[in-house]
């Protein structure tokens, strides 16, 4: 639902109301300018946003305490040519002598 920023002045309480069951926009000329939502919903929102935040820098500091040899994942190898023969099969009927 969207509403504008003089009527929500107006039924703040039935706005209140209605952000318990979905959010609700506020506008200024047409153009959004708010979002009104129930305690609830924000207090999950920043739960997950900050378990995303701790779940990346877990990921980053594995990756740096364990950074691969390579981009292909072939340890040992020269970076730029195991990148162009990483996915390279040998074809048996063209191959064959």
């Amino acid at each position: 639902m969207s509403i504008s920023i003089a009527q929500s002045r107006q039924q703040l309480s039935s706005l209140i109301d209605a952000a318990q069951s979905t959010p609700q926009v506020i506008t200024k000329r047409n153009t959004p300018v708010a979002v009104l939502v129930s305690a609830d919903y924000f207090k999950r929102t920043e739960v997950a946003a900050s378990s995303a935040a701790s779940f990346y820098n877990a990921l980053m500091a594995l990756r740096s305490q364990h950074e691969p040899a390579d981009d292909a994942g072939i340890p040992g190898a020269d970076a730029a040519a195991s990148r162009a023969t990483a996915w390279v099969r040998t074809n048996q009927f063209a191959d064959s002598e």
